[in-house]
């Protein structure tokens, strides 16, 4: 019975720290998005498409 017992408490005691790592886990991807969300990266200027003819002159 004693065994019994201490399995299921070091069950217990498994999953409530695997629960806390899972949450301060969570909030640090929360911090890292949080800071990150206003950071973007530089947008390269668009170029104009290039011509059927192969001509940048208008015909």
């Amino acid at each position: 019975m004693l065994k019994r017992l201490a399995l299921i408490g070091g069950a217990v005691a498994g999953i409530v720290m695997l629960r806390k790592k899972a949450k301060q886990q969570q909030a640090e991807q929360d911090l890292w998005t949080q800071a990150t969300d206003d950071v973007h990266a530089p947008v390269p200027p668009v170029a104009p498409a290039p011509s059927a003819n192969g001509s940048s002159a208008p015909a």
